[in-house]
């Protein structure tokens, strides 16, 4: 691979950052109505880090999908509403899931969960703000992209966001109380993550080709990012069970204490790793046609995988 991986992951996340930053300190949400304790619950969550794998995958699809050989300083001002989108709705998704009604997790990121800073009710309305003021956001791609497109755009995010993508599988991830001998199956978990996790993951990755009216990459981008979600939610089910508090920055065997099935309990540790090895070369085979420009997505899969191989 002929790119440092980890300098462009970086890069990356610094555009990511800095413009989070600018767009929540007081500019997009500076309304004297809006509450103070509700701006700080949404700030807590969106700017407390991670990996930005999401806005990271929207950023370098646009680039493969324009040809761009220069990967450092680029302006991206015309793809940034959706990055920020994307991780809005991704950030509510996770005060959601941390909820007592939900995993019940008292640690995100090596930091509290947002409802043990700012109660129950707070973070579920700093997790609806944050959902609703993502599409405000996205609707900004209309200043740089055809109308239409724009629209395109959004309800492919919205279909990827909702009951027919992350949160019908959230419902799926409820569902699998580890109860029903026989109802849990490798073929349950992959519908579950193909929802849960997959969505909003594929959705990063080929919504930049809605944008620029590119209709025949569209079905390559999402395959690649059906498998690498897929691979994604495996890598997590495997350091879940196999790694610390420590390292992850949230709790392990959560899903073990909510008698949740895995595919590592489904599958054992070695097989869920193969399956995941598995989905991250099919992912690959998917944009190889794209050549030099597809290295850095190719770069992305094997990262998916090497946090915990």
């Amino acid at each position: 691979m002929s790119i440092n991986l980890d300098s462009f992951l970086k890069s990356k996340r610094i555009v990511v950052e800095q413009g989070l930053q600018k767009l929540f300190n007081g500019e997009a949400i500076a309304a004297p109505a809006v509450s103070p304790t509700l701006v700080a619950a949404m700030n807590y969550s969106l700017l407390s880090g991670g990996k930005r794998i999401r806005p990271v995958l929207v950023l370098t699809s646009w680039d493969m999908l324009k040809g761009q050989d220069n990967r450092t300083d680029m302006d991206y001002k015309e793809i940034l509403p959706l990055a920020y989108g994307i991780e809005m709705i991704h950030t509510y998704s996770l005060i959601h899931d941390d909820l007592p009604a939900m995993d019940n997790d008292d640690l995100r990121r090596g930091k509290p969960t947002n409802h043990k800073i700012y109660g129950d009710a707070v973070a579920i309305l700093a997790g609806d703000a944050l959902l609703t003021e993502a599409f405000n956001v996205l609707s900004g791609l209309r200043t740089y992209h055809k109308c239409e497109n724009v629209l395109t755009t959004i309800e492919y995010i919205a279909k990827a966001s909702g009951a027919d993508g992350m949160v019908g599988g959230q419902v799926l991830d409820i569902e699998n109380d580890g109860t029903s001998p026989g109802k849990v199956t490798e073929d349950y978990l992959r519908r579950t993550s193909y929802s849960k996790t997959g969505a909003l993951i594929t959705a990063s990755v080929a919504s930049p080709a809605i944008l620029l009216g590119k209709t025949g990459d569209i079905k390559n981008l999402e395959e690649y990012g059906k498998a690498i979600g897929l691979a994604f939610q495996i890598v997590d089910d495997v350091l879940g069970a196999t790694s610390t508090r420590e390292k992850l920055g949230k709790s392990p065997n959560i899903d073990k204490e909510n008698n949740k099935k895995t595919f590592v309990t489904v599958l054992g540790v070695d097989s869920a790793k193969k399956l995941a090895k598995q989905e991250i070369e099919k992912a690959k085979t998917f944009i190889s046609s794209y050549g030099k420009n597809a290295e850095p997505l190719i770069a992305i899969a094997d990262y998916i995988i090497s946090r915990s191989f």
